[in-house]
């Protein structure tokens, strides 16, 4: 048996656009690469738009643009640029946990890894009358995650505020994922990023570099050696 078979992961970010989306893809190439069955699932997708009269989620539209094996699942498709709770909630749509957690545990069926990405940051709306949030789903998953954040100044903040969170929801943080770190750069902020979050946490810090020609092979390069540390 694969080492990380059974294994699912959770990517969460510190905000939006810090590049859930592109780190979930490499996780995923890399994976695939070493030979794992692997499922993409997005619990709720804003932001989706039609393409041959039907709904089309773009995370998942991404992911198969690479892929053709890997498996995809969206428990809600909502049109809208905005919280999944505002999307379900101008669209009329009633929200259920249990859905969620059933398409969960019918792709993982089929898989031997499964990647869950969340939708904006932490603490981004699920639902407003229960005042959930993406790191209820997280919990209700019963999943560890990994913590997406941008490598540039105010990074320290961000990813500090989303780690002392998540703890204080019980979630198990593998690690976090400076997306697009640079070979080298000037800005004295990011040079000292990591001295500086590793002094408030002891939660395991990734520096995933930009990559390059983005194409199959170099995304899977990003995590080809960092995967069974950050999903075993």
């Amino acid at each position: 048996m694969k080492a990380l078979t059974g294994k699912s992961l959770f990517v969460t970010g510190t905000d939006t656009d810090v590049g859930k989306s592109v780190i979930t893809l490499a996780l995923a190439l890399a994976l695939e690469k070493a030979g794992y069955a692997v499922g993409v699932f997005k619990p709720l997708q804003s932001g989706a738009y039609y393409e041959n009269g039907k709904l089309t989620a773009p995370d998942l539209a991404l992911m198969q643009k690479f892929s053709k094996t890997i498996l995809c699942g969206c428990s809600y498709l909502l049109q809208g640029e905005c919280s999944p709770a505002l999307a379900m909630k101008l669209a009329g749509t009633s929200f259920s946990m249990a859905k969620i957690q059933k398409d969960f545990n019918e792709l993982q069926k089929k898989c031997d890894v499964v990647l869950v990405e969340g939708a904006g940051g932490l603490l981004c709306p699920v639902h407003f009358e229960k005042r959930l949030t993406m790191a209820d789903i997280i919990k209700s998953l019963e999943l560890p995650c990994v913590i997406v954040a941008r490598s540039q100044l105010g990074t320290v903040n961000h990813c500090l505020l989303t780690d002392n969170m998540a703890k204080q929801y019980g979630l198990q943080v593998k690690g976090l994922l400076l997306n697009r770190f640079p070979q080298e750069t000037n800005d004295i902020a990011v040079q000292h990023v990591c001295e500086e979050i590793s002094a408030y946490t002891n939660t395991p810090l990734f520096c995933i570099l930009e990559a390059g020609e983005f194409n199959a092979e170099n995304l899977a390069l990003l995590f080809q050696d960092k995967i069974d540390r950050i999903i075993g």
